[in-house]
């Protein structure tokens, strides 16, 4: 594989580089396939199609791809101006190129037919998605993408959709595409692919849960029933709600944890109602943190990109950045892009949403990464003995991002302090004294999560009410200190006795409550009885003073709410004590 890069600087320039490469190409071995990769910006939006005939009439044999940009990488540098030609000419490998027009209420479709045609190819190994168009509903089509074999590595981006610098389109050699995508397949098995990426945004303040999303779920509506998206920027950053949002918002994006994968969501449009819209998708009840990038470790992020992309010994560099990346780097951007310039001939662009593939191999769009993604052809390669070169420091030409570095080193210091004392005042109120079980107000908050949550994912739930037999009779005998010591041992064989996914916790006085995760009626059942025989079991005082417990056992039902389920537990459990004897577990289904 060869890679060769040109910046244009307008039409003349560029059929001069199409000429240069024709050059070249005569001296280049026998080749399988050429990909033409083309970025411009707006000011030559008017003229790509003739750039893209140009092309065609001179190499007709070359496969095309492109869209306009607010900002190319070419070679390594970031450039806000001209027209990026890259020529990556593969000598035992081939590409496809798919253009896929969009179309409102057909994304699932479109994503199986994208899968199906991947499927059919012999031994693809890359896919590359370039996609224009203002808020298109991409969670179908990438659900379904989602289950192309789990090896093939996914890369791409967002071109401008009208919140940067005008409506853009993506296009291939026969098709221009205002909404949609521009898809290109590398394919073979003598192509190795490389991928890294690195972020650096970390999050800040306290968690909001999302309780309202509009327009492809990617507009918040509303956060914990009552705050809207601008009460936040407006209180925590002091951005006004005005036409500058934007520009002041973009490195304030939002994270959230899905399913063990972070996930950022940068600004891109405001409503009237202070609602805002993130250009990619939200779930109910997801919970969302502000973010912020440390200029520091966004770059220092990029050394351990540069060190091992070295190490593979790519022959040509896709890149993808995050458009709020530039804009908080500013003029000391082009030192993220050192792994771009050290390693091989680059191409890529600046985006509004980065396509990622996570380690379970579910596609997302995201925000704020860079990724690096590098390709050769071959397999073993002779490393490097000496790679100490690489590791530099960070040295900001712009003044300004020392400065907020520093500030935000400090704000993070004294946030995890904060968070740690918070995490400590959190357990005191959630813990029972006596016990150190949770308490009964933290089991209700519980009951109240876990009923969601399992009928979201619809897993088995099941809760367990537990009372001590004749508690007030080992009082009357022993006394309320060894009454005290009898609750608390009461607890231990609790605790021991059901799985670590549990919520064992103290309701009152003898009362005991286990919330069950992902337990049906027959594995609740096996719990309680286990616990009913530990406390059978065991005694003290030599022996004069033995327990038995009763419990009471319901599992969700699908139009449960907390308390029809405690209702449930509740009523069998007054069956154990009062119909059955005592010392039993009951279980109302």
């Amino acid at each position: 594989m060869k890679q060769i890069p040109y910046l244009c600087n307008d039409e003349i320039d560029f059929r001069e580089k199409i000429e240069s490469f024709k050059e070249s190409l005569a001296e280049m071995p026998e080749y399988s396939c050429i990909l033409a990769t083309i970025y411009v910006d707006s000011y030559f939006q008017e003229i790509t199609p003739r750039l893209v005939d140009r092309l065609k009439r001179l190499l007709p044999d070359v496969k095309i791809v492109g869209g306009t940009v607010s900002a190319n990488i070419t070679a390594g540098v970031i450039n806000l101006f001209g027209i990026s030609l890259t020529f990556s000419v593969f000598f035992k490998s081939t590409v496809d190129v798919i253009a896929i027009p969009w179309k409102d209420g057909e994304s699932a479709r479109l994503g199986k037919d994208l899968l199906w045609y991947i499927r059919q190819l012999y031994q693809p190994v890359a896919v590359q998605m370039i996609s224009s168009g203002y808020n298109l509903d991409l969670v179908p089509f990438l659900r379904e993408l989602s289950n192309i074999p789990e090896d093939i590595a996914v890369f791409g981006g967002v071109v401008d959709d009208g919140t940067v610098s005008g409506p853009g389109f993506v296009f291939t050699a026969e098709e221009f595409i205002p909404r949609g995508m521009a898809v290109v397949i590398y394919k073979g098995r003598s192509l190795f692919v490389h991928m890294c990426s690195s972020s650096g945004w970390q999050p800040l303040g306290r968690k909001m849960k999302i309780t309202a999303l509009a327009d492809n779920q990617t507009t918040i509506a509303d956060l914990d029933n009552g705050t809207t998206v601008r009460d936040v920027y407006e209180k925590y950053l002091g951005v006004n709600w005005n036409e500058s949002f934007l520009d002041e918002a973009v490195v304030f994006p939002v994270c959230i944890n899905r399913n063990g994968t972070i996930l950022n969501r940068m600004p891109r449009a405001l409503r009237p109602d202070g609602s805002a819209n993130y250009g990619a998708d939200f779930q109910i009840g997801e919970v969302i943190q502000l973010c912020y990038g440390n200029p520091t470790v966004v770059i220092q992020g990029t050394y351990g990109i540069q060190y091992d992309m070295v190490r593979f010994q790519p022959e040509g560099i896709f890149a993808v950045s995050c458009w709020a990346r530039r804009v908080l780097l500013n003029k000391d951007v082009n030192q993220e892009l050192e792994v771009c310039r050290s390693c091989a001939p680059s191409t890529g662009i600046y985006a509004l949403g980065e396509y990622v593939r996570d380690q379970k191999g579910r596609i997302h769009l995201n925000n704020m990464y860079l990724s690096i993604v590098g390709m050769r052809e071959g397999g073993t390669v002779n490393l490097p003995n000496d790679m100490s070169y690489l590791h530099q420091k960070v040295r900001f030409q712009n003044k300004g991002n020392s400065v907020l570095s520093h500030m935000l080193h400090f704000v993070q210091a004294v946030s995890e302090e904060l968070e740690d004392y918070n995490r400590q005042l959190r357990h005191i109120a959630d813990t029972d004294k006596l016990t150190g079980m949770y308490n009964r107000g933290a089991l209700d908050r519980l009951l109240e999560e876990e009923i969601r949550r399992s009928s979201e994912k619809m897993e088995p739930l099941s809760l367990m009410v537990l009372d001590v037999d004749n508690f007030k009779t080992i009082n009357d005998n022993f006394g309320h200190l060894i009454g005290d010591a009898s609750l608390m041992c009461v607890a231990n064989i609790i605790q021991e006795s059901v799985l670590e996914i549990d919520f064992p916790g103290r309701w009152g006085g003898d009362e005991f409550m286990v919330i069950m995760r992902d337990a049906d009626s027959e594995a609740a059942m096996k719990i309680g009885e286990r616990i009913r025989r530990n406390v059978e079991a065991f005694s003290m005082e030599n022996g004069m003073l033995r327990m038995s417990i009763s419990g009471g056992i319901a599992t969700l039902h699908g139009l449960d709410d907390k308390d029809s389920l405690f209702k449930r537990a509740d009523d069998a459990l007054y069956r154990a004590k009062y119909k059955f004897g005592k010392n039993n577990v009951q279980i109302i289904k």
